[in-house]
């Protein structure tokens, strides 16, 4: 809890007090602003001296060379999205999971041995499900149930705590 000032000094003083913090917080941001600015165009100058002995011609050269660069990066994403869409697209209508789209045998397969790839996949995926069910379909006949397995001391526990709060609750 702060202490309010209890005359017009002390009201003075706080107010100063925080006026020079944000004015210091305004100058530093202010101040990385700039010097932030100054970095950008110091560098801007040295290229523009670097260039400034280079012909018209050499100028050009390097200018498409950089956009030559950019546009084969921007064609290699563009690439690698449309391979990771159609992937996944595929493999949904194969019903296979989507994290098999990072597989290393899809991501490098050819255009033409895709779906074979796919295929193969689809074997291995399909061979480690469960076959039949999980789950005994075996129906019990008859009164008597043979227990399958020994009780353990956890299970007589709850079996006894069953009965008191059966007898709590009567």
């Amino acid at each position: 809890m702060v202490e309010l000032p209890k005359n017009e000094a002390e009201l003075q003083a706080y107010v100063d007090s925080q006026v020079e913090a944000k004015r210091t917080e305004w100058e530093t941001k202010k101040n990385e602003d700039f010097a932030r600015q100054r970095a950008k165009h110091d560098e801007e100058i040295k290229k523009l001296r670097a260039d400034m002995g280079k012909s018209a011609e050499q100028l050009a050269e390097e200018r498409i060379k950089e956009q030559q660069e950019k546009d084969a990066n921007e064609l290699a994403e563009l690439r690698s999205f449309k391979k990771t869409t159609i992937l996944g697209e595929k493999l949904a209508k194969e019903g296979l999971p989507s994290y098999f789209k990072n597989d290393n045998r899809l991501l490098t397969a050819e255009e033409g041995d895709l779906d074979k790839v796919i295929k193969d996949i689809k074997k291995e995926y399909e061979a480690t499900l469960p076959k039949g069910n999980t789950t005994s379909s075996v129906i019990q006949q008859g009164g008597s149930v043979s227990p399958t397995h020994a009780k353990t001391d956890a299970d007589i526990a709850n079996e006894r705590m069953g009965a008191f709060l059966d007898n709590i609750l009567r």
